[in-house]
């Protein structure tokens, strides 16, 4: 079976590329030698391999892997051994850092805490916080409840960004990944842009570090997001980014943006401020909760109303959903631009 050789200093460098192309041979162990690591492939990667200063190793026989046990099957085990019924434990988890949030029914209450424990040390985790009721208000509060462990913050990494916030003071949705980093994409170097709604930095820091703008006004409201959005500021190193404290209305700087970020389900209130902000022309990023039977067309046409009232022409928009928010709503994007509309 094929095998590289290459030096313990540039093994990681080619390891990842190697993952990314799923050219790693799982079966087998990634071993060293010497002053080498061996890493086992499945077939002859389409790089070059002098880059790396990389070698094939033939008849090398690398230990075999065994398969991993799905958490899934540990955690049943030890639920069964605690006597609690598999029917009212969690079958879904989500995972922040080393922090683990359930969601658990109003009849498994009595079990909270020692299902707390089973998943934590199952899964590795420092913390297990129940979900009790979501996020709330303006400053998308968590309402949450620590049950396992003793710390609630934690640095969470995500498409290359590192994140550092509390999950029981402050938001973070994993969820939105693709839409946080598609973005990226579409938003050229040079570009000037306002995050109306900033967080600790759910859409700033991608845009920062990936889409290379000349400067990112990042505007928070609350107190404590607005400490962590400083904080993971300077732990990402994004140098392109102002922070403003406060709400957009008051502090954001008018006419200077190319692109307009409007990541909150209260952005309808905030579109006066978009229009305000943005230059002349332009891009609004616009977020909301939406009936699922008004989308495309309800949404679209408020879009299109509110722009003619603040004296702008939609030139084109680009609707989309992110995700079911709940029964009969979706979480909607519009992304439209703009252009001048002429005073009679």
């Amino acid at each position: 079976m094929p095998v590289l050789a290459v030096a313990r200093e540039r093994a990681e460098d080619l390891l990842q590329e190697l993952m990314a192309l799923q050219l790693v041979d799982e079966t087998r162990k990634i071993t060293k030698s010497g002053r080498e690591i061996l890493i086992p492939v499945v077939g002859e990667p389409p790089i070059p391999l002098a880059r790396h200063g990389a070698r094939w190793k033939t008849d090398e026989r690398l230990p075999s892997r065994s398969p991993a046990r799905n958490p899934r099957d540990r955690l049943d085990e030890r639920l069964r051994a605690a006597g609690i019924p598999l029917a009212i434990a969690p079958r879904r988890w989500k995972r922040l850092g080393d922090v683990v949030i359930l969601r658990i029914l109003p009849g498994a209450q009595a079990h909270a805490r020692a299902m707390a424990e089973i998943y934590g040390s199952v899964l590795g985790a420092r913390t297990v916080v129940q979900d009790i009721s979501g996020i709330h208000g303006p400053l998308r509060l968590p309402d949450f409840e620590v049950l396992w462990g003793d710390g609630t913050e934690t640095v969470y990494l995500e498409g290359g960004v590192r994140y550092a916030f509390d999950v029981a003071r402050v938001m973070l949705s994993p969820g939105n990944i693709k839409e946080r980093l598609a973005i990226t994409n579409r938003v050229r170097p040079g570009a000037v842009v306002a995050d109306l709604f900033a967080g600790i930095g759910y859409f700033t820091l991608p845009l920062a570090l990936r889409s290379h703008p000349e400067i990112v006004y990042a505007c928070e409201l609350n107190p404590i997001s607005f400490q962590y959005l400083v904080r993971n500021i300077r732990l990402n190193r994004a140098t392109n980014v102002v922070p403003l404290l406060g709400d957009c209305r008051d502090v954001m700087p008018r006419g200077v943006a190319d692109w307009v970020i409007m990541g909150h389900f209260d952005a309808r209130e905030y579109l006066d401020v978009a229009f305000a902000v943005l230059r002349t022309r332009g891009t609004i990023v616009y977020h909301e909760l939406c009936p699922k039977e008004q989308f495309p067309d309800a949404l679209a046409r408020r879009l299109a109303a509110a722009t003619r009232a603040n004296w702008r022409n939609v030139t084109q928009m680009h609707t989309r959903i992110v995700k079911s928010y709940a029964p009969g709503i979706v979480h909607a994007v519009a992304e439209f631009e703009v252009s001048p509309r002429h005073r009679m």
